[in-house]
């Protein structure tokens, strides 16, 4: 057989394995309601065929209103169906974060997601794992605290990870320090030298995924409510700042786990400095290659190819289920 013809068949085998499995079961592990990209992930999430949602969990203060956040966004996207867990509202050791959420402005000082669906976000995570027949992938673009509380609460569900994939982490930049890193630390130490297989897209690699100007005016055309409702908490993440566009750093790392050519990737182990004093190295992330190693580091990204792909899928009609 030609080479060529080899590769091309060995590629179609390969996605029609894929499909034959079915989309990819994942649970969304989200400090949303900070920046931006938090809730923009979400909407990719659900609005990406590849991907099974399993659950949401939220992470950090006041991690009922973030939950209620999720659920509005859960609701306009047709997918109440998903269940929504309150993770850890402190770190593991770092002091507590404090202050509002503020894209909870966005909702009635009345809404409330239904107080029946309300689950603890460590026990919903674990309950998910260890009762699904397939393996699934955990998914977080926030602190890492719910992931290692899970993975020390209940070690029987390393065996029911598939991988994690993160944004977390600064790797090809310098020595600096990413906020989903340094806001726990030794949670991100825990889930990087867990040995299970993990990807993760860095701070460096994220920043390259900047919106435009045109590509928000998407947002403002769009007639959808679910366009609008995050156009809204888009506005409110803004702060009266029009020209601050945002960057699309959880959005990546949702796009990878069922895109993966999106990215180059590094194989290695990662390190995160514990000890360090704080704001100068204390959070810090060191990538080690390492060929037998489980961590696949971003080390580039098509940009633009992935903000397309994002734009199609959020402003288009919610698919539901």
């Amino acid at each position: 057989m030609h080479p060529v013809i080899r590769i091309f068949t060995l590629v179609l085998l390969a996605a029609m394995a894929a499909a034959a499995a079915g989309p990819i079961p994942v649970i969304l592990d989200t400090d949303i309601g900070d920046d931006i990209d938090d809730a923009l992930a979400l909407a990719l999430a659900l609005q990406s065929p590849e991907l099974d949602v399993r659950a949401v969990v939220t992470v950090l203060q006041h991690r009922e209103r973030r939950a209620d956040l999720a659920w509005k966004i859960l609701e306009l996207y047709g997918r109440t169906d998903v269940p929504v867990g309150m993770g850890a509202e402190q770190p593991l050791l770092t002091p507590p974060r404090t202050g509002e959420v503020r894209q909870t402005a966005a909702l009635p000082a009345s809404y409330r997601m239904p107080e029946e669906r309300r689950r603890n976000g460590v026990q919903l995570m674990i309950d998910t794992l260890l009762n699904s027949p397939r393996k699934i992938t955990v998914l977080a673009y926030g602190p890492a605290t719910n992931l290692a509380l899970a993975l020390k609460t209940e070690p029987r569900i390393r065996e029911k990870i598939e991988r994690f994939v993160l944004m977390n982490g600064i790797f090809f930049g310098g020595v600096r320090a990413e906020y989903n890193t340094v806001r726990d630390p030794e949670a991100s130490a825990i889930v990087y030298g867990a040995g299970i297989p993990l990807t993760t897209v860095g701070l460096d690699v994220t920043m390259k995924c900047r919106m435009a100007p045109e590509d928000l005016k998407r947002f403002e055309e769009s007639p959808l409510p679910s366009a609008k409702f995050l156009l809204d908490i888009i506005r409110i993440w803004q702060g009266g700042r029009p020209a601050q566009m945002p960057v699309l750093h959880d959005p990546l790392s949702v796009a990878v786990t069922f895109r993966p050519d999106l990215i180059q990737t590094q194989r290695g182990r990662v390190e995160v400095e514990t000890k360090g004093q704080p704001q100068i190295s204390y959070g810090a992330t060191a990538f080690r290659a390492d060929s037998s190693g489980t961590t696949l580091v971003a080390s580039e990204v098509d940009a633009r190819g992935f903000i397309n792909l994002f734009l199609d899928r959020v402003l288009s009609k919610p698919r539901a289920k």
